[in-house]
């Protein structure tokens, strides 16, 4: 698909998908030039997109997701050890949600007070 088609499946902005090529997010595996040199990106880029999307809502940095999507392509680290960075990030999120599930409390606690 073209970059266009790729913008409009996943939600963000061609200028964004250049950005993430450029920072190597999207890298050269999953884009192929056309004849008429054009870029074909694969499904699997709009994979990488929604992946990145995600990371970012959940508050992880481009830095951070880039680190993951390179531990996890990596030839050079075994099964065991990607599992364990899995079990890394897992944990990050886990984290994250008893932080989000404490600040709801709070404002809900906050909104009862509210008018009494």
């Amino acid at each position: 698909m073209l970059i266009g088609e790729l913008a409009e499946k996943s939600g963000l902005p061609v200028d964004t998908i250049r950005f993430y090529e450029k920072k190597g997010l999207i890298g050269s595996a999953l884009i192929r030039r056309r004849s008429n040199n054009y870029r074909e990106y694969s499904d699997t880029s709009l994979e990488r997109l929604l992946l990145i999307q995600q990371g970012k809502r959940l508050g992880f940095t481009l830095a951070e997701i880039q680190e993951l999507i390179k531990d996890l392509e990596s030839d050079q680290l075994t099964d065991t050890k990607k599992k364990s960075i899995i079990l890394q990030k897992i944990e990050q999120i886990d984290e994250r949600i008893e932080q989000l599930k404490t600040m709801r409390v709070y404002l809900s606690e906050k909104m009862e007070r509210i008018g009494q």
